[in-house]
């Protein structure tokens, strides 16, 4: 039986909400993946073809960011059920969505 995660993911897949339903899920758990501090120094802030943008609050937390990007990404592929594969690290804001 696959995981709920799964599931729930593969409902929105195709559709023109898709991304942004990953973005909200992710802020939704956003410190339970990263923790408190992490989470604090970054968000989720664009989703598309299995590549999420992560916007740092500043240049030391994304360069930081930029060395446990392997790191983050296993944590938010664990979390996403495979839905997000790559992981970028940007400075600021972003469009949210695709």
């Amino acid at each position: 039986m696959e995981p709920l995660s799964t599931v729930i993911y593969t409902l929105f897949r195709g559709t023109p909400q898709h991304a942004e339903w990953v973005i909200s899920c992710l802020e939704g758990a956003w410190v339970g993946i990263l923790g408190e501090r992490l989470a604090s120094a970054c968000r989720p802030s664009r989703y598309s073809e299995g590549r999420l943008t992560i916007a740092a609050v500043d240049p030391q937390w994304q360069e930081a960011l930029q060395e446990m990007r392997s790191d983050l990404a296993a944590r938010i592929r664990e979390s996403t059920a495979g839905e997000v594969r790559e992981v970028a690290i940007v400075l600021g804001g972003g469009a949210q969505g695709a």
